[in-house]
């Protein structure tokens, strides 16, 4: 969707384009709300955001014919899809009861909110062991002699990307 310029010299650019293309364009677009000559400062943003918005009902059947404008049409949104998988999970640093783990965002899909990470040892399933927005996690109070797996899963408001890989540790 095109967006309207914020800076005076992008409005002025922008009020050009619409001002000589009303002129030139008259037969398509001949009852503009306000006049193509209307160019008091104060105003100009809203005249213009006024002309666009006719132009734009106007010119619904053709909308090619925005184009003379310096416009185009609004594009359909693009529906937010679930991030892709969690890339390159290591484990940067381990303790006694504790573990660093970091990843890279994937690499696809949509952007991630934040990070699930989830902690099973052998055999059980799967649990959530914490979420951060970061990429890195210290994983802290960890069970010490077992054998634990983790894995990091993507989340945003479409949903849950696939598990990244596990890494394994026994602290």
């Amino acid at each position: 969707m095109p967006r309207f310029p914020r800076t005076e010299a992008d409005i002025a650019a922008l009020a050009v384009l619409v001002t000589d293309g009303l002129e030139q364009a008259a037969q398509d677009f001949p009852a503009p709300p306000v006049p193509a000559e209307d160019e008091a400062l104060e105003d100009l943003a809203d005249s213009l955001k006024a002309d666009l918005k006719y132009a734009e009902f106007a010119a619904r059947e053709e909308p090619e014919k925005l184009s003379r404008l310096g416009w185009s049409t609004r594009r359909d949104g693009t529906p937010l899809q679930p991030p892709g998988e969690t890339r390159d999970i290591t484990i940067v640093s381990e303790g006694d009861t504790w573990a660093i783990l970091r990843w890279k965002s994937p690499g696809n899909g949509g952007a991630p909110a934040f990070y699930r990470i989830q902690r099973r040892q052998e055999g059980a399933p799967w649990e959530d062991a914490g979420t951060t927005t970061n990429t890195e996690q210290l994983m802290s109070n960890q069970p010490r002699g077992a054998q634990l797996h983790y894995r990091v899963i993507a989340v945003n408001r479409a949903g849950d990307g696939p598990p990244s890989a596990t890494v394994t540790l026994v602290l």
